[in-house]
């Protein structure tokens, strides 16, 4: 048994090692990245005109406009990653996230935090099947960090285009209706308005100077916002476009009924309020309840933790716990 043990042992330090030897390979490939020899000058000056920290290629046939390289330059990693549709749907949330990594450095720091976070735990925890599990749920807490933040950035991102967009709407219908053409609108609103609009719109106009179509130019910027309400507002100057009418007036409607959805989301959001509290103590209490008999009287509370039965009784609680948050949660999400 000893010996089988010091086998165990002498197994979970190596796999300490080389998480912490392959952190290390990672973060020194990560710096030697940043830190390697200029960029060409036109992709330096195409770089600042579209505020981008990553490499451009400009393609002009088939449109895809001015954007970063999607695996990137990254060793081993990018040769990996090129040509995968993952590659491309991960370029795509870096974009809407307003992230300036390419696909090789995202991933390349989720692996380097995984491992990172994983050697940490084994240190901290030491050996046996504690150890073991700290090693798995670190490396899988690392791993998703860098994605949760991903997604968490590309949300209030979007959030704060929506906000922007009935304004930048009743901007660019006054415009047009004191003559300027589109285009003209456009670059008046970009100047007028903050980041992230201002951006958005300025890349779509460089995307049309290089010779794309408006349209393509911007079903593109629909594509990077990630928002519906965006591309609604895109749908409609698409529809303008083919069938003709009146640009301004359009506009003008759909910054309209851009502002009543956020006033109904408003009152939604104020009249389910209570039924989300509710939630939440009703969610709580078990917990709460828990750590309080354990305060009060620890050896009453014991066997949850010690016997069998109190495992699938927590376990079960868990479950009925997790469910019913996301049943709450699907009641309250409505959608306008």
């Amino acid at each position: 048994f000893p010996e089988r043990w010091q086998l165990n042992v002498d197994i979970i330090a190596l796999a300490a090692a080389l998480s912490i030897m392959g952190a290390i390979i990672v973060g020194v490939l990560t710096f030697y990245q940043s830190s390697a020899k200029p960029r060409e000058a036109t992709d330096r000056r195409l770089g600042s005109l579209l505020g981008q920290s990553s490499g451009l290629e400009v393609t002009v046939d088939q449109f895809v406009g001015l954007r970063p390289k999607r695996a990137g330059k990254f060793p081993i990693v990018s040769s990996l990653l090129e040509g995968k549709a993952w590659t491309e749907e991960t370029a795509k949330r870096l974009e809407r996230a307003d992230i300036h990594l390419t696909v090789s450095e995202y991933v390349s720091l989720r692996i380097f935090l995984g491992l990172g976070l994983a050697a940490i735990g084994f240190l901290v925890i030491g050996s046996g099947p504690a150890g073991i599990g700290a090693i798995v749920a670190g490396g899988l807490i690392g791993y998703a960090l860098p994605s949760l933040y991903v997604g968490r950035t590309a949300s209030k991102r979007a959030s704060k285009l929506n906000k922007q967009l009935p304004d930048a709407l009743t901007l660019i219908s006054n415009s047009i209706k004191a003559g300027f053409g589109l285009m003209q609108s456009l670059d008046l609103a970009s100047k007028e308005l903050s980041h992230p609009f201002s951006t958005e719109i300025r890349r779509t106009l460089y995307d049309m100077n290089v010779g794309a179509a408006s349209g393509d130019a911007l079903q593109a910027m629909a594509e990077r916002c990630g928002s519906e309400d965006m591309e609604i507002v895109v749908t409609a100057m698409l529809i303008q476009q083919s069938s003709g009418g009146n640009l301004s007036e359009i506009l003008d409607n759909v910054a309209h009924t851009m502002r009543e959805r956020t006033r109904i989301r408003g009152e939604i959001k104020t009249l389910t309020s209570q039924q989300m509290l509710t939630g939440f103590v009703i969610g709580g209490l078990p917990i709460a309840m828990v750590g309080l008999f354990s305060m009060i009287n620890p050896e009453y509370m014991k066997p949850l933790f010690t016997e069998t039965a109190g495992h699938v009784m927590l376990a079960g609680a868990a479950i009925l716990e997790f469910f019913g948050i996301l049943l709450i949660r699907r009641i309250l999400a409505i959608e306008i």
